[in-house]
């Protein structure tokens, strides 16, 4: 008689490999987190190509570009680059991630599988100098893709506002060659930060090359509307389905 193999839902592992997850279970605990963000307005119709059918552009169309380091978290020690645009869901105010790269494989695994955030391995530097500190994206190495300058000047509200909640598109192809997608949703992620400190000041953003592989510079520069420094921890917990891509 055949022998059937053992594994099941109920002793697999959380993630592949079933037997040797590549990450555990939510939730992901960050302690210590350095960041800068620059939002700018840009092209509303360049916007409006990233976004999918299902959300609405803010106005005027605002993108912020972010770096964070991250030297404690439970997968480990990595930076991160964020790409990402204002938008509405329904009437209710979201920030759609348009593109991430990370210098660490557990957490780029994670973000896919789990949020759908459409992250890639990178070069990523995060630094000061002076009275600046900034953060620069490379990939390949020695391909500066894109770059933000933050000078910490005046103490902000020390993240009193509500936060937009992010969102992003889990799209995952089928194994069959004409199949429709397996999964194409829009998924809110939920994160609980705690601010230790937060500033604004002076900031600046630049996409120094072009490139077909990955695509940052497709948001034109119109002006510059808001730089922030902030030191935090977070809680990063599941999502939510909250639409599907027709």
């Amino acid at each position: 008689m055949a022998k059937r193999g053992r594994l099941t839902l109920s002793n697999a592992g959380y993630s592949m490999p079933a037997d040797a997850a590549a990450y555990q279970r939510p939730p992901f605990y960050y302690r210590g987190t350095r960041s800068i963000a620059v939002a700018f307005e840009t092209d509303a119709e360049a916007a409006l190509d990233l976004l999918p059918a299902q959300l609405t552009i803010s106005e005027p169309a605002t993108a912020v570009l972010s770096f964070y380091d991250y030297p404690w978290t439970t997968f480990g020690p990595y930076n991160e680059a964020i790409l990402s645009l204002l938008v509405d869901h329904k009437g209710r105010p979201m920030t759609y991630i348009a593109h991430i790269a990370v210098t660490s494989e557990p957490p780029m695994l994670a973000g896919r599988e789990i949020w759908g955030f459409p992250k890639k391995l990178a070069q990523i530097d995060f630094k000061r100098e002076r009275d600046m500190i900034y953060g620069m994206l490379e990939r390949p190495a020695g391909i500066r893709l894109a770059s933000a300058v933050v000078r910490p000047e005046r103490p902000a509200d020390n993240g009193h506002s509500t936060p937009r909640p992010p969102v992003s598109l889990r799209l995952i192809p089928s194994a069959e060659e004409n199949g429709r997608p397996s999964c194409a949703e829009l998924i809110e992620t939920f994160t609980d930060v705690k601010v230790i400190e937060a500033w604004t000041g002076t900031g600046s953003v630049a996409f120094a090359e072009s490139s077909r592989l990955d695509p940052w510079n497709t948001l034109p520069l119109k002006r510059v509307l808001q730089a922030s420094y902030m030191v935090s921890d977070m809680t990063l917990g599941f999502g939510k389905v909250i639409d599907r891509l027709e």
